[in-house]
């Protein structure tokens, strides 16, 4: 397990305890107990959940282990689709401003639609945003790439916070 990851999360948990308008639409609860943890996810998302079980960062929100299972249709091949994704080599970790995010079941790496300003699914546009999903919540998430997954910028809660942080620079 990432100690800078450990260390991060501690951070954001600290600061939304410090100011009402930063917890009201986010969350990072304790992490997941290990047998809670499916042995089937990929390395990183495991990690992740046994430091948050979940997450609601603004416009990012990470499925906890209660909901991950039920979340896996998104993965399941849409007729006419511009990509073509199937359970066996991707799973859906969370959704960023309601649109899915992937990660893929054998490398590890994080993919996402990125905004083309069409649903998600009608997109030809699907990038790798991380190699694993540690960088991806350290970069994307409660880093400074947030900015380019948000629909908000730099104009919400979240966000906010990470400023205060410096996480953002």
């Amino acid at each position: 397990m990432s100690n800078e990851l450990q260390r991060v999360v501690e951070a954001l948990r600290d600061s939304m305890g410090r100011r009402p308008e930063w917890r009201m639409m986010n969350s990072l609860p304790a992490g997941a107990q290990p047998r809670e943890v499916s042995a089937e996810l990929p390395e990183s998302l495991r990690n992740f959940l046994l430091v948050a079980n979940g997450a609601t960062c603004g416009d990012v929100t990470i499925f906890s282990t209660s909901v991950i299972d039920q979340m896996q249709f998104y993965a399941d091949p849409i007729p006419d689709a511009q990509v073509t994704l199937g359970r066996e080599e991707w799973l859906c970790g969370g959704v960023i401003s309601d649109e899915p995010f992937f990660v893929n079941r054998l490398s590890g790496e994080v993919w996402y639609f990125p905004d083309t300003g069409v649903e998600w699914w009608q997109s030809p546009s699907f990038e790798m945003a991380a190699e694993d999903f540690t960088s991806f919540f350290l970069e994307f998430v409660a880093g400074p790439r947030y900015v380019d997954l948000s629909a908000t910028g730099r104009e919400d809660q979240w966000a906010e916070m990470l400023s205060h942080l410096g996480l953002l620079d």
